[in-house]
């Protein structure tokens, strides 16, 4: 089997591959699932090829994970699948696994076809397919923007087995060259609540529904979906994708999350969030059909990893870039000073005695979010002011820059970064033991998100959020979401942060006239006219979408009236 992806062969006549089924396979129920998960502690039992689970044993995997083996059985029977499963937890290969595993059947063409929403977590998922699919010499090609559109299309015209890469990047690619998707077995969507709930905001859900329409234009292309929050929004639309064929959700603790995953609750549903009992009631299918209890208690599961200890810092506002310093100083590892520890004049670090010891509990690497892009770069500045040795991740960015940063971070050769929300989905880092909000997201999915960070795989991990007062609700959402309540934060003391009021005040106002001077403004202000731009585009695309749809509607009709006249 490992030498299938070698030297490539002739192709067979297409009367000599094997059949696709008729009709939609019979998936596997949940039911079914839930009971077989216990027998699946290996590999093995999951019926994956023995190269694959050397390549896994390699890596020092050698038990699947929950998602994995909850995914595994109905992928490989043929079922599209909706996978809820919170981060960290091991969804790549949660579909690589079972693609690698079936490709071995008809190695020729574009195999797959995976999107994600950023370039970043679309390069770790490339990476990670070449190094466990290594034992069959599998091609894959990402796809992302910032990247050179020649060299890519020439990739993409060799026909690697997966693509891997952003919606627009690739459906732009696919549009320019003679690559036909028509063979394509599979389509996996990651972070599909962003891919697909999200389409009039990113523009993503129209590119994701074109590269559908091109995949499997000869053959039957399994649609898989897999994201760490989602609800009954996110499962319509990918049935929706497949065109009504059934869809299996999966995912044990994260089943009927619902409409949570905006951040909107009912205060029904917030009463029987305070219950845990559950009580589930089955269908005449065997699908679970949960009462509301069991909802609530879901909810309460789905969200965020066992090991994560969450906390907020009640503040005012104007001294929230203090506190975050203090934070900074208080909770990581040399507080992200250079040079050992050695302090800048002015600075007004004092960590010295805290830095000597690496297993004194504070955190080796930390991921600090915020809103903006401008607010990335400030505090980048206002942090290298201070001595602090850090990168920053943003959209204004390069692709070159913004794969340096987070090289440099990976690497721990810096210990802090500072990033938007791009940085907020997959990436995985175990180094990351503690995440800071600067402020919190206006959506807490997107909290879900950025928390998830850390405490990845079993690991344990922090999140702490600064907090003003309009931010309130924002904390009751992210509460509600999660099922756990935020604790207050008690190692973060006042006198603290106003010893270092004033250097950090210093600090932001050198900060702000040095972005001033190399032109950041203008770059700010550039990408508002871009998105202006490409949202009026997009207004106009989806209104003639249903233009279009309306005068197809109403010429079927016409027809079917001709018909019944003729009749």
């Amino acid at each position: 089997m490992s030498v299938l992806f070698g030297k490539r062969t002739k192709k067979r006549k297409s009367s000599e591959r094997s059949q696709e089924p008729a009709s939609d396979p019979q998936p596997v129920n949940v039911d079914q699932t839930e009971g077989n998960y216990v027998k699946h502690t290996t590999f093995a039992s999951l019926k994956l090829p023995q190269p694959l689970i050397a390549s896994l044993k390699t890596l020092k995997i050698n038990k699947p994970s929950r998602i994995q083996s909850l995914s595994i059985p109905p992928i490989l029977l043929g079922s599209h699948l909706f996978g809820l499963a919170s981060t960290g937890s091991g969804k790549t290969l949660a579909f690589a696994l079972p693609i690698l595993t079936t490709l071995s059947n008809d190695p020729y063409g574009v195999y797959c076809v995976v999107l994600s929403p950023t370039r970043e977590l679309s390069k770790q998922i490339n990476e990670q397919i070449s190094i466990v699919g290594s034992p069959y010499n599998i091609r894959s090609e990402l796809i992302v923007g910032g990247g050179d559109m020649v060299r890519q299309s020439v990739g993409v015209g060799r026909k690697p087995h997966f693509i891997v890469g952003t919606p627009g990047r690739v459906r732009d690619i696919l549009g320019q060259g003679d690559v036909r998707l028509k063979g394509c077995r599979y389509l996996v969507l990651d972070e599909a609540d962003r891919l697909l709930s999200d389409r009039l905001n990113s523009g993503f859900g129209e590119d994701v529904m074109e590269i559908r329409r091109r995949c499997g234009e000869g053959r039957r292309c399994q649609v898989l979906a897999f994201s760490a929050t989602g609800g009954p929004k996110v499962m319509g639309m990918v049935e929706a994708l497949v065109g009504g064929e059934r869809v299996v959700r999966i995912g044990g603790d994260v089943e009927e999350k619902g409409g949570a995953s905006e951040g909107e609750e009912s205060e029904e549903e917030g009463a029987a969030e305070k219950k845990k009992k559950t009580n589930k009631k089955v269908d005449e299918d065997g699908e679970d059909q949960p009462t509301k209890k069991a909802k609530a208690t879901a909810k309460k599961q789905a969200a965020i990893p066992a090991g994560l200890k969450q906390q907020y810092i009640f503040m005012p506002h104007a001294l929230r870039d203090a506190y975050l310093v203090t934070c900074l100083q208080k909770m990581v590892w040399n507080g992200g000073v250079k040079a050992d520890g050695e302090e800048e004049e002015g600075s007004g670090w004092t960590l010295k005695e805290e830095s000597d010891d690496e297993g004194s509990g504070l955190a080796k690497s930390a991921v600090v979010f915020v809103g903006t892009c401008e607010r990335a770069a400030h505090m980048e500045g206002t942090l290298r002011e201070l001595g602090i040795d850090c990168v920053a991740l943003h959209s204004l960015l390069s692709q070159d820059r913004r794969d340096a940063a987070l090289g440099k971070f990976k690497s721990q050769r810096v210990r802090i970064l500072i990033a938007t929300d791009i940085a907020s989905r997959g990436l995985d880092i175990p180094s990351v033991a503690l995440v800071l909000n600067s402020e919190l997201p206006r959506k807490a999915s997107d909290y879900i998100h950025r928390v998830g960070r850390t405490a990845r795989a079993g690991r344990r991990g922090t999140a702490v959020s600064l907090v003003g007062e309009e931010d309130i609700s924002l904390v009751h959402a992210c509460e509600a979401l999660s099922g756990r309540s935020l604790q207050k934060n008690e190692d973060i003391k006042d006198k603290d942060v106003l010893k270092l009021l004033g250097s950090v005040a210093k600090a932001s106002r050198l900060t702000k006239v040095r972005l001033d001077e190399v032109g950041f403004g203008k770059l700010v202000k550039k990408k508002e006219q871009r998105k202006e731009k490409d949202r009026k585009i997009r207004d106009k695309l989806i209104q003639k979408m249903s233009k279009d749809k309306k005068m197809k509607r109403k010429k079927k009709e016409e027809r079917e009236k001709e018909g019944k006249g003729k009749g």
